[in-house]
């Protein structure tokens, strides 16, 4: 099978894919995605005998992972027809992305999986979880708050009330997607193809402290984000739902693993559950790594070690590196500094990033530590630290090493909160 990014002329054929693996043409997501949001130069294509069967789309997000913003492409839509199937189509797609992605010179790809084994056995592993909080809408009162007034929002072009509230409710996570003007629109715009609404929760001085994403007509009121920057303005929200008790029986809403919320639940027994979110897998381990910040105390320490990465599916990724880090304040002079990003790594207060050469091509030699790209994902991205990657045996070395791999790395709450 051959391999190769999209042209126009397969857009039917690429969207007919689509329509046999998830909606159907007439459906209004598939509508507004093919209209608006298909892009064939961000479209991995297979082709065998003249026939289009597999189809990965690669949408283009930033990501910020530990403060620092980088590019990545989100694969959605992965697809193979079932005459295709069983037959390792999906795991070559798969690494024909990732040699496309390595030469975007993208460090990190995500995914939203349907069944996060199949991309395990590829590098991929679950950087990001949600709680699942389920709840009859009449056991609801006891968590609302009627402090606040609401509002609908029914236009792409009020963006502008929504980002501040996304922006604080992420400061300090990592993980998320960074939102602009166009990721806002084309956002809304899904939202209001599919008759999905869109509330706001004012104080009194006209504020919004919170806003939630709800579908109506079915039993189960499903919200499929909800973002507040205080207690009282989700508990407002979940006030505004509550208030819908005539048109729905429960109600469905996401938080981001962060929350301690559900500690206090009146009922924390029952509706509180957590579901597999996000995956994320290296695409190039120097780009990654060379791209993610460390901790700036632990920059201050001048350090290399040696690093062994086993990769089956990519073989660029495969070897020994040497690691450089520490001296961040050493590594620019005062005259270099042009802007607040220079003069935050001048001061120590970015740690940097460290520097990476790879020095062999096989991780069989001697190493001070080992360790799955899975796993060095989960890493970098702040999901789990070295040592309990170390209780998992997906890391291998000195007790030392982890330690200071913790130190480098340390944990990080992991929260994003897009579907495609």
């Amino acid at each position: 099978m051959e391999f190769r990014l999209a042209i126009p002329t397969d857009t039917e054929e690429v969207s007919s894919l689509w329509a046999y693996c998830f909606e159907p043409k007439e459906d209004p997501f598939f509508q507004y995605y093919f209209e608006n949001c298909y892009e064939p130069e961000n479209t991995m294509v297979g082709i065998e005998e003249g026939q289009l069967l597999s189809t990965v789309h690669l949408r283009q997000y930033d990501l910020n992972v530990r403060g620092t913003t980088i590019p990545t492409s989100y694969m959605i839509g992965v697809a193979t027809h079932p005459a295709a199937r069983r037959g390792g189509i999906g795991g070559a797609l798969l690494l024909s992305s990732l040699e496309e992605l390595k030469q975007r010179d993208q460090g990190i790809t995500i995914l939203m999986p349907s069944k996060a084994a199949f991309y395990q056995q590829y590098g991929w592993e679950l950087y990001a979880h949600q709680w699942v909080q389920t709840l009859p809408l009449d056991e609801l009162r006891p968590m609302t708050d009627r402090s606040l007034h609401f509002g609908l929002l029914n236009s792409v072009e009020q963006w502008t009330l929504l980002a501040p509230v996304y922006d604080e409710y992420t400061t300090g996570l990592s993980g998320y997607a960074v939102r602009g003007e166009t990721e806002w629109k084309r956002l809304l715009g899904s939202f209001f193809a599919e008759g999905v609404n869109v509330a706001v929760a004012r104080n009194e001085v006209g504020d919004i402290e919170a806003y939630c994403v709800y579908r109506l007509g079915a039993p189960e009121i499903m919200v499929s984000e909800l973002v507040y920057i205080s207690r009282r303005g989700q508990k407002s929200m979940l006030n505004y739902l509550y208030n819908h008790r005539s048109q729905g029986e429960s109600i469905r809403w996401n938080e981001g693993l962060h929350d301690v919320g559900y500690r206090f639940h009146p009922n924390g027994k029952t509706g509180h559950t957590t579901m597999p979110y996000m995956m994320s897998r290296i695409v190039d381990v120097q780009t990654a790594v060379e791209s993610i910040p460390v901790d700036a105390d632990a920059a201050m320490m001048e350090i290399t070690f040696t690093l062994a990465v086993r990769d089956e599916l990519c073989a660029w990724n495969e070897g020994i590196y040497e690691i450089t880090l520490g001296g961040a304040s050493a590594a620019l002079d005062i005259a270099d500094v042009q802007n607040k990003d220079d003069l935050m790594r001048l001061l120590g207060v970015n740690g940097g990033t460290p520097k990476v050469k790879k020095i062999s091509d096989s991780s069989e030699g001697t190493s001070d530590v080992y360790i799955e790209v899975g796993a060095l994902s989960l890493l970098l991205m702040g999901a789990v630290s070295a040592n309990e990657l170390a209780f998992e045996e997906k890391i291998q070395g000195g007790q030392e090493w982890l330690d200071y791999l913790d130190l480098v790395y340390p944990k990080q709450n992991t929260y994003i909160n897009e579907w495609w």
